[in-house]
């Protein structure tokens, strides 16, 4: 006789579990046998046409463990501005920090500075704001394609100038989407983890809780005079830079998935597809929404508005675990420092991984259904029609305004 669980009891039992630990992780899915091939056409779609031009260093910064260098470099694709975190050792790793929403960025100097002072050299390439700007709707997809083939003009300018070889990358929530992107389609960035990040940004956007977003969507309405589903057909049509068409080409094996269990803002759900697309790697699930997800680091201190002392959660959880992830992945070794919170947490890991199996304890809770992924045929075809209506339609690198200066608070 098979028994069957209500959903309901099965969500109330993973809570209960969940709120003995804060969080919990899953171990990637054994079965698992690597990304597929990218798409010739994809690379061709995000290849930059030309090098990067000249550039410019200026230092912001020097401690004893580490330079802090304001990059700017020229480019045909608009202005790249980078933060450059440099240790004291010469290193030929980079982790690109990839911001969450463009100005002062925040929580990306945090992480960075964090990186670089546990001996990994960390950048963070500076986003403009045209995404947010509602009059840039037609533009959208240029705007987000030029964003990648700046990425990956940086790693570029990283390889020649600074003799940078291996990279990783870092980012949270919408830093975690550009992850999602740029990692796809570009090899080099081959270690990557990915905090609050989600998939499918056009459903994402219509079920986010984000203000922001709501506000953008409503401008545009406005502007264009649409009917909710006629913006949201219209987004569908533009957006073709979205991870659903991409994450698939990140390494599960070499992928780190941070999640919110209770996050509406990168809805949940839309976090769960993103794992499955990569192929479920190492996944950890914190018992929080996407700002308290924040707590888990030491982002915010107890003491404002000095960012050097203790933060509000106890231990500096995420940027811990990232430590560990990198240096498993650069240096084959381990981050002792992780080793307590490890230790609690491995009962509740080890009840996880019995109910989960292979696959996600969440999916088997919620019933949530994924996508499967395109095959290759498919995917390949979707990105020969993608450069054939680019040139159809004259979406080039001409039909936008490129910025002459991508506008970045580094100083008060």
């Amino acid at each position: 006789m098979k028994l069957r669980v209500k959903p309901f009891v099965r969500i109330i039992f993973l809570l209960i579990l969940l709120a003995s630990a804060g969080c919990f992780r899953l171990s990637g899915d054994s079965w698992y046998d690597g990304p597929p091939a990218r798409p010739a056409a994809m690379e061709e779609y995000y290849k930059p046409t030309a090098a990067y031009g000249d550039f410019r260093t200026e230092i912001l910064q020097s401690t004893d463990l580490y330079t802090l260098k304001h990059i700017s470099i020229e480019s045909y694709a608009g202005p790249i501005v980078i933060d450059y975190f440099e240790g004291r050792k010469p290193s030929d790793t980079l982790v690109l920090v990839f911001p969450v929403l463009g100005g002062k960025n925040f929580i990306e100097k945090h992480i960075a500075k964090y990186l670089v002072e546990s001996g990994f050299d960390a950048a963070i390439v500076n986003r403009s704001n045209e995404f947010k700007d509602p009059t840039m709707f037609d533009q959208l997809e240029e705007v987000f394609r030029l964003n990648i083939i700046r990425d990956r003009l940086a790693l570029d300018f990283f390889e020649a100038e600074f003799g940078k070889k291996r990279f990783g990358t870092f980012g949270i929530s919408r830093g975690a989407i550009n992850v999602a992107l740029t990692a796809g389609i570009d090899k080099r960035l081959q270690y990557n983890v990915l905090v609050l990040g989600g998939t499918d940004l056009v459903h994402l956007f219509r079920d986010s809780n984000q203000p922001r977003i709501e506000k953008y969507i409503q401008s545009v309405r406005e502007n264009k005079g649409y009917s909710e589903q006629e913006f949201f057909d219209a987004l569908r049509a533009k957006l073709r830079t979205d991870p659903k068409n991409t994450a698939q080409y990140l390494d599960g094996k070499n992928t780190l998935l941070i999640l919110g269990v209770f996050d509406r803002t990168v809805p949940f759900t839309y976090g769960l597809k993103l794992r499955h697309q990569i192929g479920r790697p190492d996944t950890i699930f914190l018992l929080a929404d996407h700002y308290v997800g924040l707590l888990y680091t030491q982002t915010v201190s107890i003491v404002p508005p000095s960012k050097d002392k203790g933060g509000l959660f106890p231990f500096p959880y995420i940027e811990e675990e990232a430590v560990q992830f990198y240096d498993r992945s650069f240096n084959q070794s381990w981050n002792w420092s992780i080793l307590p919170y490890r230790i609690l947490q491995e009962p509740l890991n080890l009840v996880v991984e019995g109910i989960a199996g292979i696959g996600s304890a969440f999916e088997w809770a919620f019933g949530s259904k994924t996508e499967e992924a395109p095959n290759e045929e498919v995917t390949a075809d979707y990105w020969i029609h993608a450069l054939d209506g680019r040139s159809k339609d004259g979406h080039s690198l001409s039909a936008i305004t490129i910025p002459a200066v991508v506008k970045v608070n580094d100083k008060k």
